[in-house]
């Protein structure tokens, strides 16, 4: 069988089926592409929504954190408050030391009390005379 040759007006057929094809394709790929792009949008507006509670409740963090810190204390506080409390401690050891130094002195001048038992006396006392 011999072979038809092609005529211009084949070549155009051909060519505007192409570009039919073309065009269909086009319009199927835009369609997916439109489709594509809706559904990332969903997904950004739900990570847009999350975001708007994650920074909701980091402005409630930072509020409270701004709270703690404006009420807390600072070492450099907590170390004078310690000073000043150990001060106040060693005043009263101190006066309970001299009452029992006077407590011994009036058992002594009575006679109620050994010269033992005043050693042994002197010895529990915090601060040694």
């Amino acid at each position: 069988m011999p072979k038809k040759k092609t005529t211009i007006d084949d070549l155009a057929k051909m060519t505007k089926a192409g570009f039919n094809e073309a065009c269909k394709d086009r319009k199927k790929i835009r369609k997916e592409t439109d489709d594509l792009a809706r559904a990332v949008k969903s997904g950004f507006d739900g990570v847009d929504k999350r975001f708007d509670g994650v920074d909701k409740r980091f402005n409630g963090v930072d509020k409270r954190l701004t709270r703690v810190e404006s009420t807390m204390v600072t070492k450099d506080y907590l170390d004078e408050k310690l000073v000043d409390l150990r001060g106040d401690i060693v005043i009263l050891l101190r006066k309970e030391d001299r009452k029992l130094e006077a407590l011994i002195e009036k058992l002594k001048e009575r006679h109620i009390i050994t010269d033992k038992d005043i050693k042994e006396l002197q010895e529990i006392q915090i601060f040694a005379q």
